[in-house]
């Protein structure tokens, strides 16, 4: 299919009618109040639609096409354009996102008049430093600092229900359904070339010696710190290039990795004829009636026969063998909780972190998790918890405010939102915010990988950068099963592997 055809006959004839409906004087945009001018609308319809087949007939290289999707949970989204758009950057920005929102609640009118129980919402992103204002990675990518849209259009699918959502603002209402046709029109893409079903990876990774080397360069200088008490903990990144000789679809990657790590939140963001993809674990913070949800993700194991032929020419043959087990692990991962519970704790009335943490297991990864969770106090709002809690010891390091000072003075690069956040806000203020881990830059045939790692007393760099190899693996993966027949739809799901664990150290 395609999106364009998704506003038949029948579909458009209802959305008209409720479109009359809601606006005074016969459907004239103009009779509405004042006080209203600057407001939004939003029709939900249900949708006889199959949204895999949507997920994969749409362009995310356009612009303002996300795509978020939860297949452990049966969720999926789609937005298409904008009715609303707001981007800010600096060290107010939450607070700034949060003003714009407030600024439209109140004037948000919503029409659920079939009853799908499908809220309309915004999506959000933001990058992992407050002043980077240029988030791009060298050309391959890039997003403003810190963004919040209302979409033209969401698809959701939610407990085996189907809905699109067509909102706008008030004032524009009169135009509104040629500018959805036109939306659904603009995001449709064309059947490109897929990848071929058997390029060899290694001849699609671009060597960089140089950049392995600066990088273990940064883990000793880190380390140097932590011995000296100036940090306790830091997160360091990487980047590898992989040229894939022809385009890369980014709907059938983002479907690949939905199939392979459906216990994963899967992103998908585009902008000016490029794509932010990824595959990540770890939720920052979640919001539902006054219930608020965080993770504390730390500590990772892998099995090494997957990354053999991807290691870099920099990791020496002693790192791909299994590290001893010791208190390094544990160290880190209440480095993370504590830091979480203390961030959390003035704003909430109550707060449970249980122990001892569980076992995530992300294919050929695992993880260690502990879910934090609370009642929030009077007036605490989704953006009152993302200032607190960004950016956590997981993604940054500890003291929070030293590591991301040693990372400015290093020269830390963090392109487009990775270790930042990505999510939802409905209009009730409800929503939940990933952070956006294993995940890369597409452009054309290009793709730039992101991965780091947590560096603490007892790290070693040669395990620091075989960590980050293990790391690229998900997409690596995803990317060598495209193949012109497509790939599995965005709700497909595997069961994870087990494994037995190679070594574990901090994640992203």
């Amino acid at each position: 299919m395609t999106l364009r055809r998704l506003l038949d006959a029948p579909l458009l004839a209802r959305l008209r009618e409720r479109l009359r409906a809601a606006l005074p004087d016969g459907g004239d945009a103009a009779g509405v109040a004042e006080s209203s001018d600057n407001g939004l609308l939003s029709i939900t319809l249900p949708l006889d639609a199959d949204l895999d087949a949507c997920w994969q007939a749409a362009d995310f290289t356009r612009s303002h096409v996300v795509g978020w999707a939860q297949p452990a949970n049966g969720e999926t989204r789609l937005a298409l354009g904008y009715a609303m758009i707001f981007g800010t950057a600096g060290p107010a920005r939450f607070a700034a996102l949060q003003a714009a929102f407030a600024g439209i609640a109140p004037y948000w009118r919503h029409d659920d008049s079939a009853r799908t129980g499908h809220a309309p919402a915004a999506h959000l992103g933001f990058a992992f430093d407050e002043e980077a204002h240029d988030c791009n990675a060298e050309g391959l990518c890039e997003l403003p600092n810190a963004r919040l849209v209302v979409p033209a259009i969401l698809l959701q699918a939610r407990d085996g229900q189907c809905s699109a959502t067509f909102s706008c603002a008030v004032r524009d209402a009169d135009t509104a359904i040629e500018r959805w046709q036109a939306e659904l029109a603009a995001a449709s893409r064309s059947r490109p070339r897929a990848l071929p079903a058997s390029l060899p990876r290694l001849a699609r990774r671009r060597a960089t010696p140089l950049a392995e080397r600066a990088f273990l360069a940064r883990v000793r200088a880190a380390l140097a710190d932590i011995a000296g008490g100036r940090l306790a903990k830091v997160v360091l990144t990487r980047s590898t290039r992989i040229d894939a000789g022809r385009n890369i679809v980014p709907a059938q990657l983002l479907a690949a990795l939905a199939a392979r790590h459906p216990e994963c939140t899967i992103y998908g963001v585009g902008q000016h004829g490029r794509c932010f993809v990824g595959a990540t674990p770890e939720r920052l913070v979640a919001l539902d009636a006054g219930i608020v949800r965080a993770d504390a993700l730390a500590g990772t194991a892998w099995r090494g026969d997957d990354h053999a032929r991807t290691e870099p020419s920099e990791l020496s043959p002693q790192a791909r063998q299994p590290a001893l087990q010791d208190d390094k692990n544990g160290r880190e991962q209440q480095l993370v909780v504590d830091a979480v519970r203390a961030a959390l704790a003035p704003l909430c009335a109550s707060l449970d972190a249980p122990q001892p943490p569980e076992v995530l297991q992300v294919r050929e990864l695992q993880h260690l998790r502990t879910g934090i969770v609370g009642r929030v106090r009077a007036g605490v709002g989704l953006f009152d918890l993302i200032a607190r809690l960004h950016p956590t010891p997981a993604v940054g390091g500890t003291p929070g405010a030293d590591a991301r000072r040693w990372l400015r003075a290093h020269r830390e690069r963090r392109a487009a939102w990775y270790t930042g956040g990505i999510g939802w806000i409905d209009r009730a203020g409800d929503g939940e915010i990933a952070v956006a881990l294993r995940c890369a830059c597409i452009d054309g045939a290009q793709a730039e990988l992101f991965a780091g790692a947590g560096i603490v007393a007892g790290s070693d760099p040669q395990q620091e950068l075989a960590e980050t190899e293990a790391k690229f693996g998900p997409l690596l993966a995803a990317l060598d099963t495209l193949d012109a027949a497509g790939s599995p739809g965005i709700a497909a799901g595997l069961p994870s592997r087990s494994s037995s664990p190679q070594r574990r150290t901090g994640t992203p």
